[in-house]
């Protein structure tokens, strides 16, 4: 026989329950890491209080099902500040996130190849990531930075919202070849040489680097529309800073077949100015690239 007690406390959890109807798959979406991030944000071991990046400095994060990247760029000087990326691996039960670096920006951190583990919550949509950045000091002896220390980071995510396009291409895409500036077969790449693209609902990013180094060449994001067959991509960031083309709207004719995604468009050549030293807007080259979707580590 249940007490009047009890019987008021199932009454409030039936309530609870039939006014906040929380399927389970809407639970996992609400703990997704997927997507595009903007970092609200910070605290650093022995702050006080929450802190955020000056001026018109930002810092985006951008994840798929296999791969993030991060970068923190200005958006009133063209001038990229940071990136870094890989893969990662994301355990729900034990609120888990690591983060697995291949390629990171400045070079010379010492960065790449480490596993970087952060405990992750969520909390009224948004993202709270805590864990510990190594501290590398210079040892003249080996010539190598080496670990001396580490120090607590803690930091506040918030989607963004960007409008969502084209979902059907989202994931992360790998560069396969490509034909420009009137070349009659199409360019493989070497097996050293990495270009991804990571394709949000809101927002892209593609990184150009050298496989095994600690060497970032180009990386170029921001926000993008896709009707089907026309692909328009404008510019946020792009690295090497000062390119001038921050703000550049790029359309593309798009195609994808199964797992195979085929850009054709133009895009403004650059030549670096010898007395003023900026990128100046040469003419345009068609270009013709052909991305295959990354399925998984053994694809």
């Amino acid at each position: 026989m249940f007490s009047s007690k009890a019987l008021f406390v199932l009454a409030s959890l039936f309530l609870l329950f039939a006014c906040n109807p929380q399927t389970s798959q809407e639970f996992n979406a609400l703990e997704s890491l997927e997507g595009s991030w903007r970092m609200q944000s910070f605290k650093v071991e022995g702050d006080d209080s929450w802190k955020q990046l000056p001026g018109s400095v930002v810092q985006e994060k951008h994840i798929t099902s296999h791969h993030f990247t991060w970068i923190q760029y200005e958006t009133e000087k063209d001038t990229v500040y940071g990136t870094g990326g890989g893969t990662y691996r994301y355990d729900k039960d034990s609120h888990t996130y690591t983060e697995d670096i291949k390629f990171f920006l400045p070079a010379g951190s010492n960065e790449l190849g480490q596993s970087i583990p952060f405990d992750v919550r969520f909390e009224d949509g948004e993202w709270y990531h805590t864990g510990y950045a190594k501290v590398f000091e210079f040892d003249p002896d080996t010539g190598d930075n080496v670990v001396v220390d580490s120090i607590k980071i803690e930091e506040i995510w918030e989607r963004t919202d960007a409008a969502v396009s084209d979902e059907s291409l989202v994931g992360t895409w790998q560069l396969e070849s490509f034909k420009d500036h009137g070349d009659s077969i199409r360019t493989d790449y070497p097996e050293f040489v990495s270009i991804y693209k990571l394709v949000t609902p809101t927002n892209f990013v593609w990184i150009h680097y050298i496989t095994e180094q600690d060497l970032v060449l180009a990386e170029g994001s921001g926000t993008y529309h896709s009707d089907g067959t026309t692909y328009t991509e404008t510019l946020k960031s792009v690295y090497p800073s000062g390119s001038n083309q921050v703000g550049t709207v790029m359309p593309f004719e798009s195609r994808t077949e199964n797992d195979t995604w085929y850009l054709l468009g133009n895009i403004k050549r650059l030549e670096r100015d010898p007395t003023s030293g900026e990128m100046i807007g040469k003419d345009s080259a068609t270009i013709d690239e052909v991305w295959k979707r990354f399925l998984g580590p053994d694809s």
